[in-house]
């Protein structure tokens, strides 16, 4: 599946470097998992995640502007935290579909910052986690990002502020999941 996932990704990016207009890239990171209830937020470790998006400009003259939207795929594994026993170790996938709006500041055609926000929605695809005494499969809310590109080469930081409940417990009290990223990637 994974496998699966990643040449697709590959070959929508190549197929978009026939655009003269819109740039793809790809991307690779690790993200930490939050969870987040009524009470307190709880860490629940990290994600392993991969990507491909393209910048599409909102004019034909050279523009600062951008859309700029992105599909990953994440997983997860929740296990060696105190909260979680052993026994209760799960695992959780998800699609996640960010579309932010970008701003970026070109110095001298080299060195790229890229500063954006927008909106985000996610699907759980399966692991453990789904199920009725797990994850829900839908989450969505809202995505930040900054990045610095060298040439080719970026990396960049990111917050996806989860705003739905993607779990509720038998007591009433429901979380919702956030990822804070640092990705490298390439763009063409």
């Amino acid at each position: 599946m994974r496998r699966v996932l990643l040449t697709c990704l590959v070959l929508w990016t190549l197929g978009l470097c026939a655009q003269t207009r819109v740039h793809p890239y790809l991307s690779l990171g690790s993200n930490t998992v939050l969870l987040h209830d009524k009470f307190d937020d709880l860490d629940a470790g990290s994600a392993f995640r991969v990507g491909a998006g393209c910048y599409i400009p909102l004019s034909d003259e050279d523009c600062n502007f951008y859309i700029v939207p992105e599909l990953s795929y994440s997983s997860f594994r929740y296990d060696n935290h105190g909260w979680v026993p052993r026994s209760q170790a799960f695992r959780y996938e998800q699609l996640h579909l960010p579309v932010v709006a970008d701003y970026r500041l070109n110095f001298y055609n080299l060195f790229v910052l890229d500063l954006g926000a927008g909106p985000f929605v996610s699907y759980g695809l399966g692991g453990s986690a789904i199920g009725t005494d797990g994850f829900g499969r839908w989450n969505a809310g809202l995505s930040f990002r900054t990045s610095v590109r060298l040439l080719i080469f970026t990396i960049g930081l990111s917050y996806d502020l989860g705003l739905m409940d993607i779990q509720y417990h038998g007591d009433g009290t429901k979380e919702t999941l956030s990822m804070i990223g640092l990705n490298f990637g390439l763009g063409f």
